[in-house]
Order: structure tokens, then sequence, then C-alpha cells
């Protein structure tokens, strides 16, 4: 395998670096008072788009109707912005655990495409939150175009982030029997 391949620059050190950051924009987004947590707070209860696993128009016109006023403008102008950096952190989460149990289990040059699940799942995020905040910025009139590509990309970022997970614990697997066997 080439040397200089993301994988052969996997490190421990790295994957750490990312794991923290990851799980400092993910208590920022699910548990601070700018994130989720605030909005549940002023909404009382109803939640973010971004929670759901696809959904017709009339289920996304219900939800941003039950954030009210002041909770889809807190959506738009706390959560949203926040939502942007924190695909990223969880795809160099991913891509770095990946990337390192890869170095240490497989020896194929293929072996580097494994790091595009979570690089899809970073780019459908992205492209769910451009449909969501097109929602947001034309309610009532939501955009038919808007509410299908944010569930779409919605399906898509869970399934590659599913993904992500599942790859991780393969190679896990694998690591620990090529440990046991040596």
């Amino acid at each position: 395998m080439n040397k200089n391949t993301i994988i052969q620059k996997a490190s421990l050190k790295k994957a750490i670096l990312f794991t923290i950051l990851f799980v400092a924009f993910y208590v920022i987004i699910n548990f601070s008072g700018i994130g989720v947590a605030g909005l549940l707070e002023i909404t009382g209860g109803a939640n973010i788009l971004d929670f759901e696993f696809g959904y017709t128009y009339e289920e996304a016109y219900g939800i941003l109707t039950a954030l009210g006023v002041e909770g889809r403008i807190f959506y738009l102008t706390k959560i949203s912005p926040i939502d942007f950096p924190f695909p990223f952190t969880y795809m160099l989460f991913y891509a770095g655990w990946i990337a390192l149990l890869a170095k240490h289990t497989l020896s194929k040059e293929w072996c580097k495409y494994l790091l595009l699940v979570p690089v899809l799942a970073m780019l459908f995020d992205w492209i769910e939150n451009i449909g969501i905040i097109t929602m947001l910025n034309n309610y009532p009139n939501l955009p038919s175009w808007a509410v299908l590509i944010a569930s779409v990309g919605g399906i898509l970022k869970t399934s590659f982030t599913a993904g992500s997970t599942v790859l991780i614990g393969i190679l896990f697997i694998m690591f620990i029997i090529q440990k046991a066997r040596k």
C-alpha cells in the first residue's frame, strides 16, 4: 500500500482528537442551551426534522408548525448554524477510526474507499440541512423540493452514519481476531 495514503497516515492520536471534537459538538448541539435542549424548552417538547427518518410534506409541515414562531426562529438561528460543522466532526470521527482500524487489518489499496461512507454521511447531512433551512425560511409555504431533499438527505445521512458504525465494528472485530492470532 502507498505510504502516503490517508489510511497510512492514520494514528491513534488523530482518532482520539477527532473523537474529542465530535463529542464536544455532539454535546453542544444536543444538550446545550443553543442546541436541541434549548429548543425543547421553548417548544415544550416539539423536536427538529433532523431526528426524523424520512417524512412527507404534511409531516414536515406539522413538525414545523408544532415548533411555533419562536421555535422556528431558534432552529434557524441557533441550531442550523452549528449543524453545518457538526457533520464534519462526525465524518472526521468515523473516518479517523475506519482509517486507523483499516491500517491495522487490511492490506489492500481499495480499503481507502471505505472512507467514502462517512464522507457521504456528511454530504447528505448538509443536503438535509439545506432543505430544512429552505423550509424554515419559507414557512408556511414549504417548497416541495426542499421537503423531498431534506427527507431523502436525512434517510441517506442516517444510512451512511449507520454504515460507518458497522464498518468500525467489523474492522474492530477483525483487529481483535488478528491480535488474538499473534
